[in-house]
């Protein structure tokens, strides 16, 4: 029965196509990373889901994390939980960064046309 279940949800899970970011988060306690997300949407001006791997420049350390994020279809803003490598400590850290494979908002069309031609005998 929960096998069922299961399956009966893979198509709505399905329709969610991953996008990734590259950026950089301040750590709270006073360290900076630069690193890389891989988030659960590619929709532009939504919030999703993040999943990171960082490097602190000052605590020379990895730091994989997990947070929410807002994106754009250039940039991310996050706010991230993590778990310093070598001191086994989690931190909370804010990021930005830049964008890659995000869609344009789905009711968001180009530039409207110019004017149309004018009627010089008016």
């Amino acid at each position: 029965m929960a096998a069922a279940a299961a399956l009966s949800l893979m198509p709505v899970a399905a329709k969610a196509d991953p996008s990734f970011g590259f950026g950089i988060s301040f750590i709270i306690g006073g360290d900076v990373s630069i690193g890389v997300r891989v988030f659960s949407d590619d929709e532009a001006e939504r919030g999703a889901l993040a999943l990171g791997l960082d490097y602190k420049l000052r605590g020379k350390a990895w730091r994989p994390n997990i947070g929410a994020a807002y994106l754009d279809e250039d940039f991310y803003v996050d706010l991230s939980l993590g778990l310093d490598l070598s001191t086994n400590e989690l931190d909370y850290g804010i990021g930005l960064g830049l964008t890659s494979n995000v869609d344009a908002p789905a009711g968001a069309t180009g530039p409207g046309p110019g004017p149309g031609p004018t009627d010089p005998s008016i």
